[in-house]
């Protein structure tokens, strides 16, 4: 499931544009909204949110400097698209100079813009390498997605295995799966794969196009045969 984050200091229009989405788009994006800009950036900051499809951004913030924020918003998640909301066009002026959004809508929103813009963003994002992002001493660290074969959960920490090296990061494995959903398979309580490495499904195990067996448990063996055939992951 895609992640939408709004950032408006509106209530209203934060509840509105969700409601929106919602109804046009039903059970496709896990919707985040902010009234505040400041909490938003303390919860990247800790952690608390990793990734982001589409992410919302109103012209109309007073707690930070739009093109500061827009420009950190941009740094954190290279892989989103960034839609600014606006109530006019002499707004967001300024903006293209430092930064080019995906796309911009005008208040107050309307149903079809919305629809034609979020569907726009989505095709082109088709047609970007998706990056996973992780911070190491303070700085966030991007490589892409296929360059990871599994993750092993081992308390508290997670080993990212890529082609050539193992990262040791903290985290949760179920936050990993919501995050990158259309990446990963859950197929243990201590396993996630990358589906685009699997050339094997067994009754107990996954092999990978590296020759690596992950264990598949008797609870996730359904779960995890239903995702690949869904996907033409394997035949």
């Amino acid at each position: 499931m895609k992640r939408v984050i709004i950032c408006d200091e509106e209530m209203e229009s934060v509840s509105k544009l969700s409601t929106m989405i919602g109804q046009i788009f039903p059970k496709q994006f896990l919707l985040h909204g902010y009234v505040s800009a400041k909490q938003l950036f303390y919860e990247i900051e800790d952690g608390f949110i990793r990734t982001a499809d589409i992410i919302f951004l109103s012209m109309e913030i007073k707690q930070v400097t739009e093109i500061d924020f827009a420009m950190y918003i941009q740094q954190k998640f290279p892989m989103a698209q960034i839609i600014f909301l606006a109530e006019n066009l002499q707004q967001v002026e300024a903006m293209f100079d430092e930064i080019s959004p995906d796309g911009l809508l005008l208040k107050p929103l309307n149903r079809q813009r919305l629809e034609k813009c979020v569907k726009k963003v989505l095709s082109e994002k088709g047609g970007k390498e998706e990056l996973f992002s992780i911070k190491q001493n303070g700085t966030a660290i991007f490589f892409p997605i296929e360059e990871i074969s599994y993750v092993e959960s081992q308390g508290r920490k997670l080993q990212i295995h890529r082609k050539d090296a193992v990262i040791c990061i903290y985290g949760r494995i179920s936050g990993l799966c919501e995050a990158y959903g259309e990446t990963f398979i859950r197929c243990h309580q201590s396993y996630a794969v990358n589906r685009n490495h699997i050339v094997e499904l067994a009754a107990t195990k996954i092999i990978l196009e590296n020759g690596m067996e992950i264990p598949v448990s008797r609870q996730r063996y359904r779960e995890v045969k239903a995702a690949l055939e869904h996907n033409h992951a394997y035949l």
